[in-house]
This record gives C-alpha cells, sequence and structure tokens, in this order.
C-alpha cells in the first residue's frame, strides 16, 4: 500500500458533538489550535460538521453555524462518521449513544456514569457493529491510562488497583492539609475556582470517584463491577482534628478507589478517605492531581500521574481517542476492545484485612485503659501505638490509637463494644491506613 503524505488529499472524517461545556470546548480549541499535526499524526481530514448544545443563547468558540439544539439529527445524519459525545448523565446521553452505534457511527465518551452502569452492553454493541466505543477522558482526564490497561498491561494479572481518582476532593484536603483550612472553607475556593459544581455532591460524596473505579475494576479484572458493587464514602466528616493528628503521625489523607481480588477470588472494590504513609507515592500527589497506582504480577507497580479533571487534560484525552479512531477508519477497521460480560463476585467489605486509626474521647479513671484494651483483646484487634492527652474538662482523655492489621468485622465489632462501656464519652473519628 502507497503511504499517505500530508501534501496528498486526506480522507476526510466527519465529527459531531454532544455537549460543548468544559470538556467539549478543550477538544475544539485543540482540534483548532494543533490542527496541522493532527492531520499528519491521524493521516486524516478531521472536521468537526455539527455540534449539539442545549442553551442556544449561551456564547460559545464554536461558529454558531454548527451549533443546534437537535441532537437527535446528529446522531443519525448518515454523513457524520464519529460522534463525540461530551454530555454527561445517564439520559438523553445513553439513548443517544445506542442510536449513534446502531447508526454505524464510532462512539467518544467522556461519561463515567454511562460506562459504569452500561458500558459492557454499549461496547458489545460496537463490537457487533465492526465499531469503535472509547472511553480514554472517563476516569482519569488527561492521564493516559484507559489504553494502558486495555494493551500494554493486557498479560498481566492485576493484584490490586489504588488511585486518586478526583481532582475536586484531593485539592480541598491538600487545602487543609497544607492550609489548615476547614472543609466547608476549602470547599468554597474549589467552587470559586472552578474546580468543584454549585453542587459538590458528585465529587465530595464520593460518586465520582465510585463511577470510575468500577469501570477501573471492570477492565483490571475482566470481570464487571457494576458500581453498586463498590463501597463508597466521602469526604464530608473529615475535620481538621484528623488532619492534624495525620501529619503528626506521618499520613496525608486522600480520598482513594481501591480494588483488589481476595483470595476467594471476589472483587472487592471501595471509595473512602485513608491516612497514606507519607513515603507511599500517592501521599506526594497533590492538588488537582490524579494518580493511579498498579500492581501487576509480572510488570510490578505501575503508577500514572496528572491533572485529572478540567478543559485541556480531559479534551486533550478526547482528541487523543478521536485520532486513534480516525487511523482505524483509514485502514477500515476497528479496536475492537471486548468488554467482559461475567459480572464480578463482590466481597463484603468486612473481609478486608487493614489497619487503622482511630481516635476516641474517653473518661480518665483508673484501669479505664485496661478495659479498653481488654476490648480490643476479645475482638482480635492489636494496638499498635498510642496518644492519650488530656482535654482539661470534666477529667476527659482524648486517645488516639493505630491499630495493627486485623479484620474489618472485628475492627467494627470492638467499636460496637467500646461504644457499649460507660467510660468511653464518644467514638470520635476512624480511618483506614494504607502503608
Amino acid at each position: 500500500m502507497t503511504r499517505t503524505s500530508v501534501s496528498e488529499p486526506l480522507p476526510v472524517v466527519r465529527v459531531g458533538m454532544l455537549g460543548f461545556g468544559t470538556v467539549g470546548t478543550g477538544a475544539f480549541r485543540m482540534l483548532q489550535d494543533n490542527r496541522e499535526a493532527i492531520r499528519r499524526r491521524s493521516r486524516t481530514d478531521i472536521q468537526i460538521v455539527k455540534i449539539g448544545i442545549r442553551d442556544a443563547e449561551k456564547p460559545r468558540i464554536a461558529p454558531k453555524e454548527l451549533l443546534t439544539t437537535d441532537l437527535r439529527s446528529i446522531v443519525t445524519d448518515p454523513s457524520i462518521d464519529v460522534i463525540l459525545e461530551l454530555m454527561g448523565g445517564l439520559e438523553p446521553a445513553g439513548e443517544l449513544v445506542e442510536t449513534a452505534l446502531r447508526s454505524g457511527k464510532h462512539v467518544i465518551t467522556a461519561n463515567k456514569e454511562l460506562l459504569a452502569k452500561h458500558g459492557s452492553r454499549l461496547v458489545a454493541l460496537a463490537l457487533k457493529q465492526g465499531l469503535d466505543l472509547q472511553f480514554e477522558a472517563a476516569v482519569g482526564g488527561g492521564i493516559p491510562l484507559i489504553q494502558p490497561m486495555k494493551h500494554q498491561l493486557a498479560g498481566n494479572d492485576v493484584l490490586k488497583v489504588m488511585g486518586i481518582l478526583n481532582g475536586t476532593t484531593n485539592y480541598i484536603l491538600t487545602q487543609m492539609f497544607e492550609q489548615g483550612k476547614p472543609l466547608e472553607e476549602a470547599l468554597a475556593e474549589a467552587q470559586a475556582k472552578g474546580y468543584a459544581e454549585a453542587d459538590p455532591t458528585n465529587d465530595v460524596d464520593g460518586y465520582d470517584a465510585q463511577y470510575k473505579l468500577a469501570i477501573l475494576s471492570t477492565i483490571a479484572f475482566d470481570q464487571v463491577v457494576p458500581p453498586e458493587a463498590v463501597h463508597r464514602e466521602g469526604i464530608r466528616g473529615i475535620s481538621t482534628r484528623e488532619i492534624h493528628f495525620a501529619k503528626q503521625l506521618g499520613y496525608r489523607i486522600k480520598l482513594l478507589g481501591i480494588v483488589e481480588r481476595m483470595p476467594d477470588g471476589a472483587i472487592l472494590a471501595r471509595v473512602h478517605p485513608t491516612m497514606v504513609a507519607l513515603s507511599h507515592p500517592l501521599a506526594s500527589v497533590n492538588g488537582v492531581y490524579n494518580a493511579v497506582w498498579l500492581q501487576g504480577d509480572f510488570v510490578g507497580d505501575v503508577m500514572f500521574s496528572g491533572r485529572g479533571a478540567g478543559a485541556d487534560p480531559t479534551g486533550s484525552a478526547v482528541v487523543g481517542d478521536l485520532i486513534d479512531v480516525c487511523r482505524n477508519i483509514r485502514i477500515g477497521g476497528a479496536a475492537n476492545f471486548v468488554m467482559p460480560e461475567e459480572q464480578a463476585k463482590p466481597a463484603p467489605l468486612e473481609s478486608l484485612r487493614s489497619r487503622y486509626y482511630l481516635r476516641m474521647v474517653i473518661q480518665d479513671r483508673p484501669k479505664a485503659l485496661g478495659c479498653i484494651a481488654t476490648v480490643f483483646g476479645n475482638c482480635n484487634v492489636s494496638i499498635s501505638a498510642m496518644e492519650a492527652r488530656p482535654l482539661g474538662q470534666r477529667n476527659l482523655i482524648e486517645i488516639v490509637f493505630l491499630i495493627h492489621p486485623c479484620r474489618e468485622a472485628d475492627f467494627l465489632r470492638s467499636l460496637k463494644a467500646l461504644r457499649n462501656i460507660h467510660i468511653v464519652e464518644n467514638i470520635s473519628a476512624w480511618m483506614r491506613l494504607e502503608e
């Protein structure tokens, strides 16, 4: 086959966009600014021919003649080759993606919720149609992550994946740690800078990270892990007191997504605040940056890091997928990545074995600590370190424990028993540790 040079006429790839918010604007700008480089690398002439929007009055950087509020007309237009779905949410995005695939169009999406809940079905439909469905931008923003997991790391048995999957919460926790700000103030600052939405629920309560971890888990372990199988906790309960003790003990608090295969083959996937030892690579990932640490049986430890959100990083991932699809179109094929259909067996969180941080307030009485140690011992929980300080009121003592690795079921049983002891005023906070 004769190699096409960029000076020769290039095959035209006509692209329709659904959504023109932050990600759509970033992708559009990159396609314009880097047009010649993209032509050389894709060996195609990429043309944005339609952009679907919801608000026709909002100012846009794209020419008005490209804009339309008739989204369905884009996915059914026979002249369009590729759809960029950048709307988010389940509907109408899900119906539009399915229609596009049934109409013979390749699809690129950044929609983590749609993929987490319906990804296997949609990828199977794309495969049946001989089309590409690419989604690099859905998990790590600008971090190349999905492609390496699908290709370069595909020969490994993945043992564990752990990551900072949400830039908003990482920014908030960084401000709390480095500036001493309470969560509410750090959140307001994140909103003012555009890192957090007016309604921060998806970020702060862990839903965003839950969707992303479901996608990563499904690819890593070749079994479907739906979002509801991912244990989820957010960061609303993190106080400046926990930040203070984390510093003293040599940890940083991160909202982590963690998934691993248990000895019985079940998959344990969880999103929750975690005290991460300063010696761990993830502890140094701060601000709006994301990172994913992966352990494979042959490759060992691998870490991916970069900006996980925003117009430019996420737009970059979308354009990277588009170039990949254009190359496939040029040679008359598709990537044909197969998503698993087998459902993973979810492991109960109580089966987790972990270290723990625990802070409580007790009455300053003789043999109080002995009583607490007895409770721990009866529950197969062992103390690694302890720090106590008087609170200066009503003879109360604040105690911080670090717990040796134990089963979560045993640790929770010890908390229940401690709450029933009259000398324990309250269990103030507890958190899992990662070394």
